[in-house]
């Protein structure tokens, strides 16, 4: 669950014009940590084919160290992707998210419980669907999603963190908080209590050029987010992933580093030029 290879959606028969992905997830270990403890996933649900397929994007940073961390990231990751597998059917994707959340966090407490004076595997959680042109999105922690339009990043996420709450009271400003030394203490997570809640969004509609980003602090702590919007809308996907990620190696790679990109088009378009472009950017498409 390292990389994952991106992929071009085949649409619904049928119709002659929608939206299609181009999407690509990576993770790297960074140049501080001996290990990783992200992780990330990108990829279709199997459905009927009758219906818009549904596209699952992950990101987990995991913490608790001694390889617990890299377990409950990866472990949520799974549990999530298997619940959304067997309830986007029956629920209403807000509905679903929040069910997959909770099975997560009861499988990632249940393992801990057993555990004295010893620090909990635990992780944060963002995921995004994208379905028939439109986004849903949920996450616990201070992994974030984004949604990039004509140049500007929009964050659909609002970091379950110290540090936030404290910004978003009045108490300390941007500047102060890139500072603090408690900027990476998180309010929310799963696994670390026996009960979690859940912050969802969506639907969104989206448009042709819009990306959707999802992305681990050790991104968003070192890249801001008009460098992320800028790099996003220049190149594709992988592309995108690999420059993100060498920035913040650049800057000191302080902490392991995940992103998820999807990139939306208008399948109705020339596919000559984004097969193309695809091929230039070195991105296999089936």
């Amino acid at each position: 669950m390292r990389s994952i290879r991106p992929s071009r959606a085949i649409g619904p028969p049928g119709l002659s014009s929608y939206l299609r992905p181009l999407y690509y997830a990576r993770t790297d270990t960074g140049r501080q940590r001996d290990h990783n403890e992200d992780a990330v996933y990108a990829g279709v649900l199997s459905n009927d084919e009758r219906l818009p397929p549904t596209y699952v994007f992950a990101v987990a940073d995991g913490v608790g160290g001694h390889e617990r961390g890299e377990w409950a990231s990866q472990t949520a990751v799974q549990i999530v992707e298997t619940q959304l597998q067997l309830h986007l059917a029956d629920l209403a994707p807000p509905d679903a998210l929040d069910t997959a959340f909770r099975a997560a966090n009861a499988t990632v407490w249940e393992s801990g419980s057993s555990l004295q004076n010893i620090q909990r595997p635990a992780t944060t959680l963002v995921v995004a669907l994208v379905r028939d042109g439109t986004v849903w999105w949920a996450h616990v922690g201070d992994s974030r999603a984004y949604l990039v339009r004509q140049g500007r990043a929009q964050r659909l996420t609002q970091d379950h963190s110290w540090i936030e709450e404290q910004v978003r009271a009045g108490y300390l400003t941007r500047e102060q908080a890139q500072m603090s030394e408690r900027r990476h203490a998180i309010t929310r997570s799963i696994g670390y209590d026996a009960t979690i809640q859940v912050d969802t969004g969506g639907p969104t509609p989206l448009r042709s050029g819009d990306v959707v980003i999802l992305c681990s602090d050790g991104l968003h702590d070192q890249v801001t987010d008009e460098e992320i919007a800028g790099v996003v809308q220049q190149l594709l996907p992988e592309a995108a992933a690999e420059r993100l990620i060498g920035l913040s190696n650049e800057r000191g790679g302080p902490d392991n580093i995940s992103v998820v990109l999807c990139s939306m088009y208008d399948a109705s378009a020339d596919e000559t030029v984004h097969t193309r472009r695809a091929s230039e950017a070195a991105i296999t498409l089936p």
